[in-house]
C-alpha cells in the first residue's frame, strides 16, 4: 500500500491533478510512521501475533518506494539475519542440505506455520534470492557500502571476515550479494531440478521434495522475478 499511494500521488501530479496528488501525499505520510513502527529494532515484524513471517521479505521488493526499508539498509539486513536463523533451525531439511554441501537457504511462510505441513515455499526462498540481487545492484547504483551498522550485519549474513570486510571493495560487496542470491537459486534449483523444473507450492521440510499445490504461478513469477533482478545488477555492473 505504501508504494501505491505514493506512485499515486506521482501519477496524479502529472496528470495535473493536485488536490488528490495532495490528498495522495498526506495519506502517505501518515502510513510512513506506522509502516516504521514494524521494526522493533532487531527485524521487522508483519503482525504483533505473527512477527517472523516471509511476508515481509516479499513486501520489502514490492512495496519499495526509495525511502523505506532499502535493500542495503539496518532494517533489511536484520530481518535476513533472522529470518535465516529461524528458517534454518525450523526445518531439517536445510540442515541436511548445508551438511550435504548444497549452498544456500530455504525460506518458508512463518514461524509455526501448519498449512500442508508447515514447509518452505518456493515462492519466499525465490523473494530472499530477489532481495540479494536488488541489494547488489543497489550497491552499484548507489556507488557506496551499507552505512556501518547495517555493514556488519550483512557481513555475518555473508560470512565476510573482520579482517576482509575493513578492506572489502564496493565492486567485490556486491558481487558477495549477488553470490548470496545465486546459493538460493542453487538450492532451489537443487530440489525442482529432479521434476523437470516444475515449480510446486512447497518443498518437504524433511525429504526436500516438492509437495502441496503443483504449478503454482505465484512460484514461477518469483523466481523469474528473481532471474530478472540478477539480470539487472549485471546489467549495472556493465
Amino acid at each position: 500500500m505504501q508504494l501505491a499511494v505514493s506512485e499515486g500521488a506521482k501519477f496524479a501530479a502529472r496528470m495535473g491533478d493536485q488536490s488528490s496528488a495532495s490528498r495522495y501525499q498526506n495519506f502517505y505520510n501518515q502510513l510512513l510512521p506506522k509502516v516504521k513502527s514494524h521494526y522493533n529494532g532487531q527485524f521487522v515484524f508483519e503482525t504483533a501475533n505473527r512477527q517472523k513471517d516471509g511476508a515481509v521479505i516479499e513486501a520489502f521488493n514490492d512495496g519499495y518506494s526509495g525511502t523505506l526499508f532499502s535493500p542495503l539498509s539496518t532494517e533489511v539486513a536484520g530481518t535476513i539475519k533472522t529470518y535465516n536463523q529461524l528458517f534454518c533451525s525450523t526445518y531439517p531439511i536445510n540442515i541436511k542440505d548445508s551438511q550435504n554441501g548444497v549452498p544456500g537457504i530455504l525460506y518458508g511462510r512463518y514461524e509455526g506455520d501448519r498449512y500442508g505441513g508447515g514447509n518452505p515455499w518456493v515462492l519466499t526462498t525465490a523473494a530472499l534470492a530477489e532481495l540479494f540481487y536488488r541489494g547488489a545492484r543497489a550497491a552499484i547504483e548507489e556507488q557506496k557500502l551499507p552505512e556501518p551498522a547495517a555493514y556488519k550485519i550483512w557481513t555475518e549474513i555473508l560470512s565476510i571476515e573482520e579482517s576482509v570486510a575493513t578492506t572489502l571493495t564496493l565492486k567485490d560487496f556486491a558481487f558477495k550479494l549477488s553470490a548470496a542470491g545465486d546459493s538460493v537459486m542453487q538450492r532451489l534449483y537443487y530440489h525442482v531440478s529432479g521434476d523437470g523444473f516444475h515449480l510446486a507450492e512447497q518443498i518437504d521440510r524433511n525429504s526436500g521434495s516438492q509437495c502441496s499445490a503443483a504449478d503454482l504461478t505465484w512460484s514461477y513469477a518469483n523466481v523469474l522475478k528473481a532471474l530478472a533482478s540478477r539480470a539487472q545488477f549485471y546489467d549495472a555492473m556493465k
